[in-house]
């Protein structure tokens, strides 16, 4: 882990704080998701070669940074959380790619830090980039940094949960039931810390802050009809072809908005 020139190292903030408290059990946190990691990852190998430079933005223990480099492709990871840079640095020790990932505590409002390097792509996965209160600066930072016709990779909460509002329906509590879709903030509680996060639509996001410099190549949902892993009710086989029909019907238009998390896969436009 190297310091980027240029940059400094404030206090660290809530957001990093309540990371730092979870790092050691985010993975088995996030283990109920990995069919939608997996899907990401698919995801990324259709769009990204060998020898191609990727920034993950909101890296956590490194899962996707580790599964790029595996492949060939050289990361630049950044997180505003040391403990979880440290347990990536422990999870690329392990797996033998420490020449293709290059880790850094750095928040997103910092990535500016980074200007005057060029990648490929860019990925942030499991709603990083949620925790921030827009995303304007980012799409401007993001758009310095990617190279014409790169991709970037953006996963996100939705504002809209399919799946929260028929639970509130199936306990009659019809107040919380319409506001599923409305609010556009939610608080959080990570490692004993209220986070705040902010809900988008994936198109409506591209339309605010994103549009100027990137085409839409995509945007569909993840988790709108594959139930969360905390729904146990349901049979295994039943959630096993939901979870297959969910990965190709995200693009729909009844449900691209109403996953837990939606994509947003972006062009570069040529400058």
């Amino acid at each position: 882990m190297h310091p980027v020139p240029g940059s400094t190292q404030p206090g660290l903030s809530i957001g990093a704080l309540a990371y730092d408290a979870i790092a050691a059990s985010y993975d088995a946190q996030v283990q109920g998701d990995d069919w939608m990691r997996a899907a990401l990852h698919g995801h990324y190998t259709r769009l990204f070669q060998p020898g191609q430079r990727v920034l993950d933005v909101g890296c956590g223990t490194g899962i996707d940074a580790v599964f790029l480099a595996r492949r060939g492709i050289r990361v630049t990871a950044i997180d505003y959380s040391p403990e979880m840079i440290a347990q990536l640095d422990s999870r690329v020790s392990s797996t033998g790619v420490t020449d293709l990932v290059d880790a850094h505590v750095l928040s997103v409002e910092g990535i500016s830090h980074l200007r005057g390097r060029e990648f490929d792509g860019l990925i942030s996965a499991f709603a990083g980039l949620s925790t921030l209160p827009e995303l304007a600066q980012f799409a401007r930072d993001a758009a310095a940094l990617v190279r014409p016709r790169g991709r970037m990779i953006l996963h996100l909460l939705n504002r809209f949960s399919l799946w929260e509002w028929l639970g509130y329906l199936s306990h009659a509590n019809w107040p919380a039931a319409r506001q599923v879709g409305r609010v556009r903030t939610r608080q959080f509680t990570i490692g004993g810390r209220a986070v705040r996060h902010t809900l988008y639509f994936a198109r409506e996001a591209y339309r605010r802050f994103f549009q100027a410099d990137f085409a839409l190549r995509a945007a569909y949902s993840l988790g709108s009809l594959r139930p969360p892993h905390t729904v146990r009710r349901l049979p295994y086989r039943l959630v096993q072809h939901l979870e297959r029909l969910d990965v190709r019907a995200g693009h729909w238009p009844l449900l691209r908005d109403a996953g837990r998390f939606c994509v947003l896969d972006l062009e570069r436009l040529p400058t």
